[in-house]
């Protein structure tokens, strides 16, 4: 009778606990069961933006579902966050998020409303945002080596542009001026539109922005591509060397991930995981990133998850050895 007890005591187990994965395969497997809200944290037409509506486009298609951008910008990604935050943990409402809202704010905020290790799902890599050094002909430096001599040489004389405190140039090229040992005079721009005329103008010597918004001007012989932040040299610079080639060690790249609230399910985060992969590589969708400065580096969520821990432990260390104060 005892055994018998116990065996249907765990029968009824079973069958509790496939009760409850079974709607949860279902509904992973019907995914999206209606449309997608894609939260992005920055306004319509910046470089987030239209990398999420070319992914939503993208994914649209795969999952026959409408795919719609809500953009939700200011206080350095947080609202967008809350929105996400404050939606149900279904997959149906999603994020698009600039990797320095997950691995930089943290540190630059006194307090989030939000913990970034426990709160977020990390789903798939959407692109790397490689910088670059675009340098005005008008300083007397032919490289990037001959660039950090002059510096040194002139402290303070060399003076760049970046966006706003605290953003991802910003810290990339003081990162860069403190690993080099060399002092320049950093000037705050709201857009890359302003800088860069400012530098081909040559009233600044450098500018630090991703690919995209400088390809013209290298192009056209306005300024000069010195080193892009990555480890590696980029295919679409192929003639320019990376920062690590002279300053060893040292790499800048921002990104964007897709992510969700921490209790989504694990089934969808596969989902949309194996769903997004396939859609960065795939030729024409790799070009239209390309183009707009984003490059495809497929991750699975686990790989994603460590990422953003390794970039914390990279950028908390900088931000407090830079003396960038909390805000």
């Amino acid at each position: 009778m005892r055994r018998s007890f116990q065996a249907s005591v765990a029968c009824v187990a079973a069958a509790t606990m496939m009760a409850v994965a079974f709607p949860l395969a279902i509904k992973a497997q019907e995914f999206p069961a209606k449309p997608v809200r894609l939260i992005v944290g920055a306004a319509a037409g910046s470089s987030g933006d239209v990398l999420a509506r070319i992914l939503g486009d993208e994914l649209s298609k795969v999952w026959k579902k409408s795919v719609v951008v809500d953009n939700r910008p200011g206080a350095g990604g947080i609202l967008a966050c809350q929105a996400l935050l404050s939606a149900a943990p279904d997959g149906h409402t999603l994020m698009v998020s600039a990797g320095s809202y997950l691995t930089i704010t943290p540190f630059t905020q006194k307090s989030l409303p939000y913990d970034v290790e426990k709160d977020f799902a990390p789903i798939a890599m959407a692109g790397e945002v490689p910088l670059v050094f675009g340098v005005s002909p008008n300083v007397p430096a032919a490289n990037l080596t001959e660039l950090i001599d002059y510096a040194r040489k002139n402290p303070g004389k060399v003076e760049f542009a970046a966006n706003t405190p605290s953003t991802l140039p910003h810290l990339a090229a003081m990162y860069f001026l403190h690993s080099a040992q060399v002092d320049m005079t950093y000037v705050p721009y709201k857009g890359s539109a302003a800088a860069l005329q400012d530098v081909m103008g040559g009233r600044l010597g450098m500018v630090v922005e991703g690919v995209s918004a400088l390809s013209g001007a290298f192009k056209s012989g306005a300024l000069r591509p010195f080193g892009v932040s990555s480890a590696q040299r980029l295919s679409l610079l192929p003639n320019v060397p990376a920062i690590a080639e002279v300053v060893p060690g040292y790499a800048a790249v921002g990104f964007f991930a897709f992510i969700g609230p921490a209790k989504v399910s694990e089934a969808i985060v596969r989902k949309v995981n194996a769903d997004a992969n396939r859609i960065v590589v795939a030729t024409d969708v790799a070009e239209k990133l390309a183009a707009t400065g984003n490059f495809p580096r497929v991750m699975s969520p686990a790989e994603l998850g460590g990422y953003l821990r390794d970039q914390r432990a990279i950028w908390g260390p900088v931000v407090k050895r830079l003396g960038i104060v909390a805000q």
